[in-house]
C-alpha cells in the first residue's frame, strides 16, 4: 500500500508542474515571466506519460504525449516515447512509425537504436534487431552497451543462433563484469551449448556476489546433471527444495526437465 501512495504521489505532483507548465517566473523583484519553454514543458509531460504507462493508465499516458508532441514534434525523445507507448499497446504499426521518425530526426541516438531492437524482436525480426542493437552500441556517447549486447545476445537466443548469443554475452559482461543477471545467462547457455567449463566459472562469479536463486540453483543441477556430479546434483536439488519448494525450478527439477540438456 506504501508502494502504490508514493506512485500516486509521483503523479499528483507531476500534474501540479504541468498546470503551470505554459510559464516559468523569474527570481527577481519585480516577478516578471519568461517565454514558454517547449522543451521544459515536453520533459514534464513525458515523465507523466510514463508515470501512467507504469501504471497500466494509458488514455492519461496518450493525453501527455499528444501534449508533448505538440510542444516537440521534432524531438527524437518525444517520438521514441510514443512509439514505447504504442508498442505497450499493442499497435506496431504505429510503433514502428514513431521510431523510424525517431531515428529520421536523430540518427545519433543509441537510446532509439536500442529500443527499436527490443521492439523489432518482439516482433521475430531477428535481422534487423541485430543491426539495430549494434548501431546503438556503435553511437559513441552511448554508455549503455553491456545493456544492448545483453538484449542481442536473447534476441539471437530467440533466433537459435546460441554462438552468437554466446559471442554477444561475453561482450555484455566485458562492459558489466559484475553483473549477475549475464552470468547466469550465459551460464545457462554454455550449459545447453556443453561449455562446462565456461558455465561453471559464470556460476561461481554468481555465487560470489549473491545468494543462491531458483534460477541459479536450477542451473547447477543441470551442470551437475550433464557432468554426471551425483553428489553436487542431490546438494542442490534438495537446497532448490528447501529453499524455493513452490519455484517452477523445483517442479521442472521434480519433471525431470533437467534431463533435456
Amino acid at each position: 500500500m506504501r508502494f502504490i501512495f508514493i506512485i500516486l504521489s509521483s503523479v499528483f505532483f507531476i500534474s501540479a508542474c504541468v498546470s503551470s507548465e505554459t510559464v516559468t517566473t523569474l527570481n527577481n523583484p519585480k516577478g516578471q515571466k519568461m517565454a514558454f519553454d517547449p522543451k521544459g514543458a515536453a520533459d514534464t509531460r513525458i515523465k507523466l506519460a510514463l508515470v501512467y504507462i507504469e501504471n497500466e493508465q494509458m488514455q492519461q499516458a496518450k493525453e501527455n504525449l499528444d501534449k508533448a508532441l505538440s510542444y516537440q514534434p521534432d524531438s527524437a525523445k518525444v517520438n521514441r516515447i510514443f512509439a514505447y507507448y504504442y508498442e505497450k499497446v499493442q499497435e506496431n504499426e504505429k510503433a514502428e512509425k514513431f521510431y523510424k521518425e525517431a531515428i529520421s530526426l536523430d540518427d545519433n541516438d543509441g537510446d532509439t537504436y536500442h529500443n527499436y531492437g527490443t521492439f523489432l524482436c518482439g516482433q521475430a525480426r531477428y535481422d534487423e534487431a541485430d543491426a539495430a542493437f549494434l548501431k546503438a552500441i556503435s553511437v559513441p556517447k552511448y554508455t549503455r552497451v553491456a545493456r544492448s549486447y545483453a538484449n542481442a545476445a536473447i534476441c539471437s537466443e530467440k533466433a537459435g543462433a546460441n554462438e552468437k548469443a554466446i559471442f554477444y554475452y561475453k561482450y555484455a559482461l566485458a562492459h558489466s563484469p559484475k553483473s549477475n543477471e549475464i552470468n547466469l545467462s550465459l551460464a545457462k547457455i554454455n550449459i545447453t551449448e556443453k561449455n562446462y567449463k565456461e558455465a561453471i566459472l559464470n556460476l561461481f562469479s554468481f555465487q560470489k556476489a549473491s545468494d543462491a536463486t531458483a534460477e541459479s540453483l536450477w542451473q547447477w543441477i543441470r551442470l551437475s546433471y550433464a557432468t554426471g556430479k551425483e553428489n553436487s546434483l542431490e546438494r542442490y536439488s534438495n537446497q532448490l527444495l528447501t529453499q524455493f519448494p513452490e519455484s517452477q525450478q523445483a517442479l521442472d527439477y521434480l519433471t525431470n526437465k533437467h534431463h533435456n540438456i
